[in-house]
């Protein structure tokens, strides 16, 4: 039964991609956040959405809608001549913005999903706001089924694993974070699982000492497995000695950084570079 489901979830997001599903007549979405741009896009497809910033970059498609700035700074006049009926915004630098549009009573959904649980949350609520309700709830219990499985199947060894998400400064994650919370349903033992914050600074001397048995890098393509083997004392390092570093060649870093139901192939992706399956 649970193959089943599971066949039918994926069915379902190839399917979706970013397809005419259920054109919502006169209304009309903003979307500032990549993560939620792909969630309404799965839900509804895309014929409703008048406007995102440059981020929102999956599916393909949504490269070709008119654009209101990006992430960080937004363009408030090109929002309002798209006269929209819900802004769809994200937390952290985007509380400004939720607050400005509203006071230009334009109607605003935030959503910031900080966990797994939060975005199957998110998953349900965005469907009640555009009508989606049945088919947001099937995504969302598909997801939980899917996650289920996939802890379950983690081996009885978890690999000490260091995550990259930033290089300069260096920076890393928590276990609170949703990529750490990633790392640790696909059977990773997390060498940061207490930090300060969700994503912080860390200090090499620390990444040294834990001697990572694996070391996965979301941060910018420049940042290579040479880049890494080069710097000064990395080469007493477990995954450095053994070639087990992880760029973005090996895995797309949206797939387990951003809140979305992709994070299901990046939790399949790297469970096999937990299993070190060729």
């Amino acid at each position: 039964m649970k193959k089943i489901v599971i066949f039918i979830f994926f069915t379902l997001i190839l399917l979706a991609g970013c397809s005419k599903i259920e054109q919502q007549t006169g209304n009309r979405y903003i979307i500032t956040s990549p993560e939620i741009a792909e969630i309404v896009c799965l839900l509804i497809g895309s014929e409703n959405i008048v406007g995102v910033t440059i981020e929102c970059d999956y599916p393909a498609n949504l490269k070709e809608i008119e654009k209101v700035g990006n992430f960080g700074k937004v363009d408030f006049e090109k929002i309002i001549s798209l006269a929209p009926t819900i802004v769809f915004t994200s937390g952290l630098e985007q509380e400004l913005l939720t607050t400005e549009l509203e006071k230009l009573q334009i109607t605003t959904a935030q959503f910031y999903p900080k966990s797994i649980d939060d975005m199957i949350s998110s998953i349900r609520e965005i469907g009640k706001l555009i009508g989606a309700e049945k088919r947001a709830n099937f995504v969302a219990d598909s997801l939980q089924t899917e996650i289920e499985i996939i802890s379950q199947n983690c081996g009885d060894n978890s690999p000490t694993v260091y995550v990259e998400i930033y290089n300069t400064p260096i920076m890393s994650v928590s276990e609170r974070s949703f990529v750490g919370e990633v790392v640790q349903k696909a059977g990773g033992d997390n060498i940061f699982a207490e930090l300060p914050r969700d994503y912080s600074r860390v200090k090499v001397e620390d990444i040294i000492n834990a001697d990572p048995e694996i070391i996965i890098l979301t941060c910018p393509p420049e940042v290579t497995a040479e880049s890494i083997k080069i710097r000064k004392g990395w080469e007493v390092i477990s995954a450095v000695k053994n070639d087990r570093i992880y760029t973005a060649l090996d895995i797309n870093p949206d797939l387990i950084i951003r809140a979305t139901p992709r994070v299901i192939e990046g939790m399949k992706q790297l469970q096999k570079i937990f299993k070190d399956e060729k």
